[in-house]
């Protein structure tokens, strides 16, 4: 007679297939969002009332934050204070960051990324891409998973949603692209890295006489972003190349173009797209859980 062991739970701390992904996630996005911070703090006179950045220029941008919001928003928003947010938002980061930290302090340290990322979003958008818009989902969504912590649909719907928007994010900005005569043409690669912000010198050489390599690298990164979704159906080597590919991607963009923050933010999300690929997540979770199953008899 085969006895059936069930070892105890904290309800608080569900440790299952969606929790190790989101963890996962959390990391990623907080190892993105820790560095900006960081690199924040080092350049705090940016940050300053008297600068372009400071508090009294950028409520100008809404007249609500110029009237009573305003004077409020002011004890925290305004220069010294801010770096107070900053550095909570730097805390809280490192915290999720570490390797022993409860499901309860990463729910604490979500809060506050969540937080404060929406409070840097409010006191200036400058500067600000796709790539904080994405690091705010990813903690939102996983701060919102962590008050349901016995109700694996839902937890599982908010990592689903993260998985979406990744999809969803790599589908649009290709097909969009599509449309463009420019970026079929090729001649938006040339055109890009040839600007001081977004530019590179070597590359910009590399492409700026050859058309047809300029207008192979435009449909390449057109074709994959359309295609990404893929990796929720294809067969497991295939989808473990999508996932390489996009890293690669990412990669290249932080080498060539300085978007660094856009690695972490879009790669967090490859484990919760990992998770409902039909052959990379789905069947590991299932292989694990008959192995515990097997191991529990």
């Amino acid at each position: 007679m085969r006895l059936r062991i069930s070892t105890p739970r904290r309800k608080d701390s569900p440790k299952d297939d969606i929790d190790a992904a989101f963890q996962r996630v959390e990391r990623l996005t907080a190892t993105g969002a820790t560095i900006s911070a960081l690199e924040l703090l080092a350049a705090r006179k940016a940050l300053e009332d008297r600068s372009l950045l400071g508090w009294p220029v950028s409520r100008t941008r809404m007249l609500s934050l110029n009237r009573t919001p305003g004077r409020y928003l002011d004890k925290v928003l305004r220069y010294p204070q801010v770096l107070g947010v900053v550095g909570a938002r730097a805390v809280s980061g490192l915290t999720l960051l570490s390797p022993r930290v409860s499901r309860r302090g990463r729910a604490v340290a979500l809060a506050g990324m969540t937080g404060t990322g929406a409070a840097i979003n409010l006191r200036s958008n400058y500067g600000l891409d796709g790539s904080d818009h994405f690091a705010f989902i990813n903690f939102a969504v996983a701060l919102l998973e962590k008050l349901y912590p016995n109700d694996r649909r839902a937890r599982e719907a908010a990592l689903a949603f993260i998985a979406a928007q990744s999809c969803l994010a790599y589908f649009t900005s290709g097909a969009v692209k599509m449309t463009s005569p420019v970026w079929r043409s090729g001649d938006a690669i040339t055109g890009v890295f040839r600007t001081r912000t977004y530019g590179d010198r070597f590359f910009y050489e590399l492409v700026k006489d050859r058309k047809l390599l300029a207008q192979a690298v435009a449909w390449g990164t057109m074709v994959a972003e359309v295609l990404f979704p893929l990796v929720l159906v294809a067969p497991r080597p295939i989808a473990k190349m999508i996932l390489l590919a996009g890293m690669g991607f990412h990669l290249g963009n932080a080498r060539f173009m300085g978007l660094n923050r856009f690695f972490w933010s879009f790669v967090a999300s490859y484990p919760a797209v990992a998770h409902f690929s039909r052959h990379l997540g789905r069947a590991d979770a299932k292989a694990r859980r008959a192995a515990i199953t097997e191991g529990t008899e």
